[in-house]
């Protein structure tokens, strides 16, 4: 693991301008006695092949190239990416000529701008936006955040899509995974080693929600998705500790994820050794509803900001 703590420790200038943008709380976590830009107490290393969760989640990340900086803290706080492939419009494949999400994982939302053809090749176009509680769609990024710029049109009924593509996704996942084990909310398991966390929190007698069971060689984390009612998130790892499957049921819904390939598909002057899933299938109650490939990411702490129309803040939030 040396070199690859190296090479984590040396792309920190993107993410030492974020820290300065973090809570107190998570700043302190992130580089005060844990050392995470200085001194401080050795990371923890897993003894090989160990199988229990601290080390699983803590495998996990680390593979994933989330843990970042010498006391290693999980510090993937945005996201862009871009892709191609087809999604599913009106029931029907559209081919995708454009495919952006820009997301934020510590004020949780993102913006998704879709442009495809259709079989008949009519143009489809949207950009599907959430942030927090409030869901949207805009003809224009950041519609209406300008007076008489763009349109925006509440969507309160894709909360539960979208929010699940958000934290069933391959950064949103561990995320989920690990507030999960801790039994934190999700702001506050950002910006911390998660084997230093899980450890504060057995030490404090605080119980998580996440089972841990083994098919073979292959993890199989099982607990409640965060944000709605009653739903639960299955991840299956595979031997290398990258997500192979996420499964979230809800009700009588059930959406799936496949996901391999996994690669730095950062530009070639910015690869830092965060990887990403080169191939995405989703599937919602067996039916594909979107199949894609990355072409480039952007994992390095990009600045993502989605606020609020006021128009969409007047339809109030998404009930779940």
């Amino acid at each position: 693991m040396s070199f690859r703590r190296y090479v984590a420790t040396c792309a920190l200038a993107a993410v030492v301008a974020v820290s300065s943008a973090l809570p107190a709380g998570a700043q302190g976590r992130a580089g005060g006695a844990g050392g995470a830009f200085g001194g401080g107490a050795p990371p923890y290393t897993p003894e090989p092949g160990a199988k229990d969760l601290k080390s699983v989640l803590y495998n996990w990340t680390w593979h994933m190239g989330m843990l970042r900086g010498q006391a290693e803290p999980e510090l993937v706080a945005t996201l862009e990416y871009q892709g191609e492939g087809t999604v599913q419009v009106d029931a029907k494949p559209c081919a995708l000529t454009k495919y952006r999400i820009s997301a934020n994982y510590q004020i949780p939302g993102y913006r998704t701008q879709i442009e495809c053809k259709r079989a008949n090749g009519q143009t489809f176009s949207n950009i599907e936006t959430m942030s927090g509680q409030y869901v949207w769609d805009e003809d224009i990024p950041g519609a209406e955040i300008v007076a008489g710029k763009g349109k925006a049109k509440p969507q309160p009924a894709a909360y539960e899509e979208r929010l699940i593509r958000l934290w069933a996704s391959p950064h949103g996942a561990p995320k989920a995974a690990i507030a999960a084990a801790a039994g934190v909310p999700l702001a506050e398991s950002f910006a911390q080693n998660p084997a230093a966390l899980l450890d504060r929190q057995a030490t404090a007698g605080v119980k998580g929600t996440l089972t841990l069971s083994w098919q073979g060689n292959r993890a199989v984390l099982r607990f409640p998705f965060p944000g709605l009612a009653g739903a639960t998130e299955t991840v299956t790892l595979g031997e290398d500790y990258l997500p192979q499957s996420v499964v979230v049921k809800h009700g009588a819904n059930t959406t799936e994820f496949q996901y391999g390939n996994f690669q730095d598909f950062n530009n070639p002057l910015h690869r830092i050794w965060a990887l990403y899933a080169g191939t995405i299938v989703e599937r919602h109650n067996g039916a594909v509803v979107r199949d894609l490939k990355t072409k480039l990411t952007e994992i390095g702490q990009v600045y993502v900001v989605v606020p609020v129309p006021n128009s969409v803040r007047a339809a109030g939030v998404a009930k779940n």
